[in-house]
């Protein structure tokens, strides 16, 4: 991933979902595991109140909100794929808006502090083709489908890519083996000037077809031909159909397979929390069973509470593919679920998924406004690394105006608008913050 900052954006949402305004909250005296994604390693909650585990979106800073949850940051530690650990405050912070992270913590009486967020590209490689049409690109052969709410950095959307191009694709993977696309950004408008700047190609999913010598392995990842050797790094032990992470040398070797740098197993598994403990799971439907109320939810094990209640659908919306949040409490390693709230439906039954009609998607920022032009009745200003546009549809309170933004403390709400290098945000609402 870059390591510069550059203004992030989504393409314009028509009717894009609701965000849920809920945290999951886990035993205090539990230890945290990241799972699933980014991080995999175990995270202590520090004492007072109890802890909190979620998996979702990033929707925001200042500090970090994901799905609309605001979790205070100072501190916490930021854990790629790599293993690499970062604190928040010591170096500049590599979350984006749209990101997929995992976030353990804690909430003391509903002030709630992350600990731990874990992140991870579910691609990183070279485009191979691009349907603007249809919202689609492949990366290295493998299907991203874009949506109303992806955010987009360097580029205004599908269309502003092209063959050759490296992206970095952080998103949900689907039923049908496609990565739906949280967040975009180009690396480089080609191979050759990534690999010169030393960039890697990244990649997760299921190990398929492993066979295993003395000098090292070779399998493939969503159809991509990898191999090992003596030199790769492994974190855990690959097995058939386990899912890893790959970071891989960006240069095709001679017999047709990328080389593996790293290889990290990676697990989706509550079997490291305590039974009752709470928990909130963002991803696509597998697996449903709907006699037995069983399902999986980004590969995690999922059952329907007797009581369960449903959001934006109803029971019989629920079927494989569509995108869901499934929020309830830990019992014998599997999330019961007592609330679930749909993010996409399959109303034609085609098998494939559309966005839940509703309000456009809010974003939250809170810090320090820096102006880039800031005009009476218009303008724009820099906020937590994004930009930030005003008009006369925008509310100003506690006495704020355009003139008098500059240097001040604020919170902002804000809507996606599209511009030509990734969409920039519009400001609904601007006052203090206190």
């Amino acid at each position: 991933m870059s390591t510069r900052t550059p203004v992030t954006g989504i393409a314009p949402p028509p009717a894009p979902r609701r965000l849920l305004r809920a945290v999951c909250t886990l035993s205090a005296a539990a230890l945290l595991l990241a799972c699933g994604g980014g991080g995999g390693d175990v995270a202590g909650v520090g004492t007072g109140g109890t802890g909190s585990f979620s998996i979702g979106t990033v929707t925001g800073f200042g500090s970090v909100f994901v799905n609309g949850v605001r979790y205070e940051d100072d501190g916490a530690r930021l854990i790629d794929d790599d293993g690499t650990v970062t604190i928040l405050g010591s170096s500049a912070n590599p979350l984006r808006v749209g990101m997929v992270v995992e976030v353990t913590g804690s909430d003391d009486g509903g002030v709630r502090s992350a600990t731990q967020i874990a992140y991870g590209a579910e691609l990183e490689g070279p485009v191979t083709a691009v349907d603007a049409a249809a919202g689609t690109f492949r990366v290295f052969g493998v299907t991203v489908r874009t949506t109303s709410t992806t955010v987009y950095e360097d580029i205004a959307g599908v269309a502003s890519l092209a063959a050759g191009n490296v992206v970095e694709v952080h998103g949900l993977p689907d039923s049908a083996g496609r990565i739906v696309a949280t967040h975009v950004e180009r690396e480089a408008t080609s191979e050759a000037a990534y690999a010169a700047d030393g960039g890697t190609y990244r990649l997760r999913g299921p190990v398929d077809g492993l066979l295993s010598s003395s000098s090292g392995s070779t399998f493939t990842l969503r159809g991509v031909a990898i191999r090992t050797d003596g030199a790769t790094q492994l974190d855990g032990t690959p097995t058939e159909g386990a899912s890893v992470s790959v970071r891989l040398n960006p240069t095709l070797q001679s017999d047709g397979r990328y080389l593996a740098q790293r290889v990290k197993v990676r697990s989706a598994s509550f079997d490291d929390l305590p039974s009752s403990a709470e928990a909130e799971i963002e991803g696509y439907v597998s697996d449903l069973d709907a006699s037995a109320g069983n399902l999986s939810v980004a590969g995690y094990p999922v059952r329907l509470a007797a009581n369960v209640a449903y959001e934006d659908g109803t029971a019989a919306d629920l079927k494989n593919g569509v995108r869901i949040e499934a929020k309830g409490s830990v019992t014998n390693g599997v999330l019961v679920a007592a609330r679930i709230e749909f993010e996409s439906l399959d109303d034609d039954d085609d098998g494939d998924d559309d966005e839940v009609p509703g309000g456009l998607p809010e974003f939250e920022f809170k810090g320090t406004a820096a102006c880039i032009e800031c005009g009476a009745s218009s303008g724009s200003f820099g906020i937590k690394g994004v930009t930030v546009t005003y008009d006369a549809r925008t509310e100003f309170d506690d006495g704020l105006s355009g003139t008098t933004l500059e240097g001040r403390i604020v919170e902002v709400e804000a809507v996606a608008e599209t511009s030509t290098g990734g969409t920039v945000y519009r400001a609904t609402k601007i006052e203090l913050d206190d």
